[in-house]
């Protein structure tokens, strides 16, 4: 069975795109057989606003019915495969939109957001984002929201948050978190990517990675390949073994570099400093349009992976680790 054989004939999933929301999104994906995507509805929100986002996407399923449904539990992710769509997970890079109300985790829950990153850069009342100037680690409130996600079945993603609160969480929590869209440290030194000793313990609990493409942080900078990209998975799996990584690859097609929209997501709370250049800065991500995403099989062929290898790492482990945290 050739490579892209293997590609079609498999669960795809993505643990993170940021694009702009549109029908041209939804098509890239059928076109890129792309069978799941974590799709960001929320970063500085605060809860009125995230209830609009929610209003807004849900009229979307509705409008592009033909392509995309929503994804309440794993199933849904197998029925989009049979039916030929994309399964849509509503998912938050921030838990701004519960404000102090512990209690908003259930009615998010409700609604579908079933993936929530705890902070987003810097901090709030749970804990630090990455960029934050000291990282105090996983605050009382904190556990509480850990907890509570826990309980009603809610991922708990740590891809932007700080590396103390990071391994707070992976210490401290019931149900094992992830890291949607990371990089290692280990390949490049940088504040966003995650250290060795993170990787390691969030796979030795049952947690779940999926790499970015993001190209500033990659080993080779944007000169990175396709290849390189999965010389990066390969990486990654060394450290928290091949049943626990995946793709998340931070896909934000659509929006404009420079663009408003990118701009309010790397200013702290979306107005206040500047915390990244890459509002407006060059970004490349090597694993090219969504619409062409089955080139990854070729590429991940070319590293000599098994089919076995390849069906579990496109979407697979997702499928396990998404099913241990929702119950279903």
């Amino acid at each position: 069975m050739s490579a892209l054989d293997v590609y079609n004939k498999s669960i795809v999933f993505d643990g993170l795109n940021i694009c702009n929301w549109s029908r041209d999104i939804f098509e890239g994906w059928h076109k890129g057989g792309i069978t799941g995507v974590s799709a960001t509805v929320g970063l500085w929100e605060n809860f009125r606003d995230s209830i609009f986002n929610v209003v807004a996407f849900n009229k979307l399923f509705e409008e592009h019915s033909d392509l995309i449904l929503q994804i309440r539990t794993t199933e849904d992710i197998r029925r989009a495969k049979r039916e030929g769509k994309t399964g849509v997970l509503l998912s938050w890079q921030n838990t701004s939109g519960i404000e102090d109300r512990i209690d908003f985790l259930q009615i998010f829950r409700d609604l579908g957001v079933l993936k929530m990153q705890l902070t987003y850069n810097t901090q709030n009342y749970s804990g630090a984002g990455y960029l934050e100037l000291k990282d105090s680690g996983l605050t009382g409130f904190g556990r509480e929201v850990v907890d509570e996600m826990g309980r009603v079945g809610i991922v708990c993603d740590l891809s932007h948050v700080g590396p103390q609160t990071s391994a707070d969480v992976i210490e401290y929590a019931k149900v094992p978190p992830c890291f949607s869209h990371v990089l290692p440290a280990g390949m490049k030194d940088h504040k966003r990517n995650k250290s060795d000793e993170l990787l390691r313990a969030c796979g030795a609990r049952g947690g779940m990675i999926g790499l970015s493409q993001f190209g500033p942080f990659m080993q080779h900078g944007n000169d990175s390949t396709i290849d390189h990209y999965i010389e990066a998975v390969d990486y990654i799996i060394d450290l928290a073994g091949e049943d626990n990584v995946g793709l998340g690859t931070d896909a934000s097609e659509g929006h404009a570099r420079p663009s408003a929209y990118l701009e309010w997501c790397n200013h702290d709370k979306g107005y206040a400093r500047e915390l990244t250049p890459f509002g407006h800065a060059k970004v490349v991500k090597p694993l090219g349009p969504l619409s062409e995403r089955a080139a990854i099989a070729d590429a991940m062929a070319r590293a000599g992976w098994s089919d076995a290898k390849i069906v579990k790492i496109l979407g697979e482990n997702w499928m396990r680790y998404l099913k241990q945290v929702w119950g279903n």
